[in-house]
């Protein structure tokens, strides 16, 4: 401390920090802020909130550290939170009052206040307050002077300092590229090639959070000789990657958690405990209020506050992946095992009822399971319904999958295998092969249970169709033949009911593709034919008659056409495109059109313009839905189209376009696995 006349000028910032990594837009942030302040005269307040552990404390010293000068007549600090003792307001303006000199404090806290404003009425000061608990305490601690400012951090994220016009600085976890700066700063050397994918495993695994990252470098350098690629291999064995970041045997990042979970009410601590057993780590509000068994926005909202909960959106929330891991460790000693069971039980009946609801908006298509049997409305109606319902499955999709594995894990066999059956248009109508895959194979072992415990054998009759299709979208149309086989070989055995003779339909169809990307022509239109053939048995379902003539029409007429039927072909397709252009199934619309355009282009020359028109259309309509596969494929056929007219430039421009759908497909396919 140094003095000026006879008043002494405090310098109590705490060091600036040794090591300090990225946070170049929040400090820009910060002093564009303070100087702003300073030149509108008034005083400043900026207070950085964010997660447990994510680097408030360093971010205020060094930004601190950078701007003192601007604050001639000194800088105090205090730390209002963690530590064993509870600071109060009064203690924090005893300190600070004595600090700038005054030698009798009042011993009352209105005294304290009213000293405190005279003797900072004139002061340049800069206040650095760690672990603020509200806005009520910060506005006890303002400076009087509008030449001073306070930079404040909290770990609440409190609507009361939006509400004071402070300003308020959301720190968020490092991006990938810092977190490995900061695990890497010890190492002797910068990382390999295949040190660099095992450090990026790791901060993914420490949730991008300063302090984890701090101990994991730590760790590294120390325990594992800066060999990422053991380290990586043991936080991955882990029961829980939080109980190992630990500082000479003490649970560091695991303390800051539970510091803010005891300062919950006690309802929102169960809301914290259970919303861990989501198989996710970002969820709607509907999700989490079915794993409560309960509307707990309040307890929501109380989390949200505490930097333990992030709102991503109106409806849509995100827990850090160790925030979870600590919840999870509190379910395990708290939660009594049936209880937290059926918890999970209820996530997953809201996750079905979901897929349900939204698989009857996207499409027609007879699903079974007693959610299809009007116990489910459509999520949505009318213009925009298909669109919505598949950016609402999209946005859930690693949750989906994550869902049918808690549903097997729990042995909650009918859930399981419904909740393949109503993903399965979803998983199709995107090429989600590899997703399709996972999920199916839980649905077929979960139908076979069912069959082995109730004798009835169309669960497995349907996740082995399904199972069939996703091996199909793989082009493994081995492993494709082998269920669709399998599966025709039960229906076969099966008595001749509505949904077993659709079933027997649909798997005809799927026969008819094999053979037909096999170059099989006639067998493929072979298999149309016997598929349509069900159409006429009086045990057919009624409903679904027209749906399967057109699907049947869409399908064959480049089968038929490749065969020389081409006025059949071209015939079945103006059907196809009449029947689905008036309904909601907007793939199906899409994909009528492109195989019409495609038997078109085999007809007579007189039908090319009209060919090269549907299938433009069919290439927009595919665009905008976002079917890559089909949009490649009616893409190919143009380009040969416009070859065989002389258009030679468009037709590689659109072969090129095709290679590139392609690419992005296989990477879509194998980033599902």
């Amino acid at each position: 401390m140094t003095v000026v006349g006879t008043r002494p000028v405090p310098r109590a910032l705490a060091p600036d920090p040794r090591l300090f990594v990225n946070r170049e837009d929040e400090l820009e942030l910060i002093e564009r802020e303070i100087t702003s302040s300073l030149a509108s005269r008034q005083v400043g307040v900026v207070v950085l909130t964010g997660l447990p552990g994510v680097g408030k404390t360093t971010l205020a010293t060094r930004c601190a550290h950078l701007v003192e000068d601007l604050f001639p007549d000194g800088a105090l600090t205090a730390d209002l939170g963690s530590s064993s003792e509870s600071v109060t307001v009064d203690d924090v303006l005893f300190l600070f009052l004595s600090q700038l000199g005054v030698e009798k404090p009042s011993p009352s806290s209105q005294g304290l206040r009213a000293q405190f404003r005279t003797v900072t009425a004139d002061l340049a000061l800069l206040l650095v307050l760690d672990d603020v608990e509200s806005a009520a305490q910060l506005t006890n601690l303002l400076p009087s002077s509008s030449r001073s400012t306070v930079i404040a951090t909290s770990r609440k994220r409190s609507e009361g300092f939006s509400r004071q016009r402070y300003t308020v600085v959301e720190v968020p976890p490092f991006s990938v590229a810092s977190s490995v700066e900061l695990l890497s700063v010890d190492l002797s050397a910068g990382p390999t090639p295949a040190e660099l994918r095992s450090m990026e495993a790791l901060v993914e695994l420490c949730g991008r959070l300063p302090l984890a990252l701090s101990i994991a470098g730590a760790q590294l350098g120390n325990r594992h000789a800066g060999r990422p690629a053991d380290y990586l291999s043991q936080l991955r064995t882990a029961r829980s990657v939080l109980k190992t970041l630990t500082e000479d045997g003490r649970p560091v990042v695991e303390a800051v958690f539970e510091v803010s979970y005891q300062d919950l009410p006690e309802r929102a601590q169960r809301a914290y405990r259970l919303l861990s057993l989501h198989p996710g780590d970002r969820f709607r509000a509907d999700a989490a209020h079915a794993l409560l068994g309960e509307n707990g926005d309040a307890e929501l909202e109380s989390l949200i506050v505490a930097n333990l909960l992030t709102r991503v959106r109106h409806d849509r929330y995100e827990v850090h992946s160790l925030v979870r891991q600590h919840a999870a460790g509190l379910a395990e000693q708290t939660e009594h095992p049936d209880d937290a069971d059926a918890a999970v039980e209820r996530v997953i009946e809201w996750y079905l009822e979901f897929v349900a609801a939204r698989q009857l908006t996207i499409s027609d298509r007879p699903r079974f399971g007693d959610r299809f049997n009007g116990r489910v409305a459509p999520a949505y109606t009318g213009e925009g319904a298909w669109t919505k319902a598949i950016a609402d499955l999209e946005a859930e999709r690693t949750n989906l999958r994550r869902v049918a594995r808690a549903a097997a894990d729990l042995e909650l066999h009918a859930l399981t295998w419904q909740l393949s059956e109503a993903l399965a248009t979803f998983y199709f109508q995107r090429d989600l092969c590899g997703d399709a895959i996972t999920v199916h194979t839980l649905g077929l072992t979960a139908a076979t249970v069912v069959h082995a415990r109730t004798g009835d054998a169309r669960p497995v009759l349907r996740m082995r169709a399904e199972l069939g299709t996703a091996y199909f979208g793989l082009e493994d149309d081995e492993a494709a033949t082998e269920q669709f086989e399998a599966a025709a070989a039960l229906a076969a055995e099966l008595p001749e009911s509505g949904e077993v003779l659709f079933t027997r339909e649909k798997l005809l169809q799927w026969k008819s593709f094999v053979h037909q990307r096999r170059g099989e022509a006639d067998a493929a239109v072979d298999a149309i034919d016997q598929a349509r053939a069900f159409l006429d048995h009086p045990a057919f379902p009624e409903n679904d008659r027209a749906r399967e003539r057109a699907l049947l029409d869409l399908n064959g007429g480049p089968m038929l056409a490749e065969v020389g039927r081409t006025e059949d072909a071209v015939s079945r397709g103006r059907a196809a495109v009449a029947y689905f252009g008036a309904g909601k199934e907007q793939h199906n619309r899409a994909k009528a059109l492109a195989n019409l355009g495609r038997s078109l282009g085999l007809a007579a020359p007189e039908h090319l313009d009209e060919a090269e028109r549907t299938l433009r259309d069919a290439i927009r309509w595919f665009d905008e839905l976002g079917m890559l596969f089909w949009e490649a494929d009616s893409s190919a056929v143009l380009a040969d189209l416009l070859d065989r007219t002389g258009r030679h430039e468009e037709a590689f421009a659109l072969r090129g376009r095709a290679d590139e759908l392609k690419t992005i497909l296989d990477d879509r396919k194998a980033g599902s696995s």
